[in-house]
């Protein structure tokens, strides 16, 4: 026998005797969750260097390049999966050419090969529109979905192998952090909110939350009975602190906040334990009204507190209804995606499609943004190497009520965000000085409902986009404009062309990578019992 032959079944039966999990469906969870774990401070990385500095000088940066090896690592995890499987003879369903190939390891390999497309159609973006540093291009989210479908992948290994195993006290243990990955990697799209830097209106961010609590920890629930919600949460918060250490305390960048979803966890657990868990329909969607109530109560408090977001008074009926039609349709996702667990009821079709266009409508409505009528009269005064900032409005109520409204200040080697105190009406004055000089963009922010505005304070010179300098001069009155034509100078226009052919090639991505989900759900599939529409 060869050395492979011999190596490949010593390996897995000492993984088999430590988690219970047959040993080929733990070199691809912990392989992968190891990979996933490397992209992940490399996504992050990425993100902060370039609040904290700008666009790239060179194309292979250190955070890139740990992003691009953890896509190439995990189609290498699938590869090895598939090897182990063989060598153990797993009684995997699929085989082809004398390979036995797990489901789960097809879905990864999809989802990463679909990820390559998404990076040339990202390069294809940049080089007719310019290079936008944010995570919102069309490019960029879908290299988010390819990253969370990517954990979710890694998590159906673990069901794959389910029927077989007896898993220990390690099989249980790595079961719950395969789920948090699924949260960490959901939860990438608030990234800008995260640092503090959100684009897009404030109204956003309770929908993206309230549905990966939903999508989430229902599905954590289901597979990991009595308090697998609460369980997920908890991992998920050690994995965003660790990042966030990383990325702050080891690196020297802007430190990433995020949601704790500690609210939403306990909300599905208690709507698990009132209801149960067996008849599904009917526990997704009390799961997603909780969530996206209690649960959305004590996330924005913490949201509030951390990140000095807040919403008007006026909208929190959009907010709310919003927020529970994407808390509800991500639990329905959550719990239809379930169906590979046994235990209950499955979702029909009709609810899951149902749920995805309530989900994409949720997602669609705050989109829209504009800018007001307003203009601002601003005066700095010298404070050491810095100004203190006096901002008056015109007319004199436009900040109140308003979501955001402070004094950004970025690409200067860090993040500051101060507070503009009240001081008459229509006038602010900066809590502290705010740097206007260098390579500083520095910019007065007001958000309120559809308006996403600004004013600059201090921009430099870029000349290799073409854009002159605003100096920051004593004094300067200025009209609001949209925030992404000061903090995304280097966007400019293109070819329609280009944007019909990366969202025409993005649409066929996505629409390959759920065909593939459905089919091999539905091929992992142990309960053929459907929900019936009653509750």
């Amino acid at each position: 026998m060869s050395a492979p032959a011999v190596w490949w079944p010593r390996a897995s039966a000492r993984l088999e005797r430590a988690t219970g999990y047959p040993g080929w469906s733990m070199v691809g969870v912990v392989g992968g969750l190891v990979v996933m774990g490397v992209a992940m401070v490399g996504l992050y990385w990425d993100v902060a260097w370039h609040v904290d500095f700008g666009r790239d000088t060179e194309a292979f940066t250190m955070p890139h390049l740990l992003v691009v090896v953890g896509q190439l690592a995990l189609v290498g995890v699938a590869i090895v999966t598939v090897l182990c499987a063989t060598a153990d003879a797993a009684p995997v369903r699929l085989r082809l050419w004398g390979l036995r190939i797990p489901w789960s390891a097809v879905l990864l390999v999809a989802f990463r090969l679909g990820g390559s497309v998404a990076f040339a159609l990202d390069d294809l973006w940049h080089r007719s529109y310019g290079l936008d540093v944010t995570l919102w291009s069309p490019p960029h989210l879908m290299l988010l979905a390819g990253g969370a479908l990517s954990s979710v992948a890694i998590w159906l290994m673990l069901v794959e192998a389910g029927p077989v195993a007896r898993p220990t006290a390690l099989g249980r243990a790595i079961h719950v952090v395969a789920c948090a990955s699924i949260l960490v990697g959901v939860s990438t799209a608030q990234g800008e909110f995260d640092f503090g830097v959100p684009l897009a209106r404030v109204l956003v961010l309770p929908v993206l939350v309230m549905a990966s609590a939903g999508f989430v920890l229902v599905l954590s629930r289901l597979a990991l009975g009595p308090g697998g919600a609460l369980k997920v949460v908890a991992t998920f918060v050690v994995l965003r602190v660790a990042v966030a250490l990383v990325v702050g305390a080891g690196l020297d960048h802007s430190v990433p906040h995020f949601a704790l979803y500690l609210a939403p966890a306990l909300a599905v657990e208690l709507v698990a334990a009132r209801l149960g868990t067996s008849r599904r329909l009917r526990f997704a969607t009390g799961a997603g009204l909780a969530v996206a109530t209690v649960g959305l109560a004590g996330e924005w408090a913490w949201a509030a507190t951390a990140n000095g977001h807040h919403l008007a008074v006026a909208a929190w009926p959009l907010v709310l209804t919003l927020a529970v039609t994407g808390g509800v349709a991500g639990s329905i996702l959550g719990a239809g995606l379930a169906r590979v667990v046994p235990g209950g009821t499955t979702i029909g079709r009709t609810a899951m499609i149902g749920a995805a266009l309530a989900l994409a409508v949720a997602l669609a409505v705050p989109l829209p943004r504009q800018v007001g009528d307003v203009e601002a009269v601003l005066r700095l005064e010298a404070v050491g190497e810095q100004r203190a900032l006096m901002v008056e409005l015109s007319p004199p109520e436009a900040a109140e009520g308003a979501d955001i409204f402070d004094v950004l200040s970025v690409h200067g080697g860090a993040r500051v965000v101060t507070e503009l105190e009240a001081d008459g009406p229509g006038r602010y004055l900066s809590a502290a000085g705010v740097p206007v000089s260098g390579s500083w963009k520095t910019v007065v922010r007001l958000y309120r409902g559809d308006e996403v505005m600004a004013v600059p304070v201090h921009l430099p010179a870029d000349p290799s986009i073409g854009a002159p300098e605003v100096p920051a001069v004593p004094e300067r009155r200025v009209a609001f404009v949209d925030v992404n034509d000061l903090l995304l100078r280097e966007v400019h226009d293109g070819p329609a062309a280009v944007a019909w052919v990366v969202f025409a090639g993005l649409a066929l991505v996505l629409g390959v990578w759920l065909v593939l989900l459905h089919r091999v759900t539905r091929a992992l599939q142990v309960q053929p019992v459907r929900e019936t529409s009653t509750f």
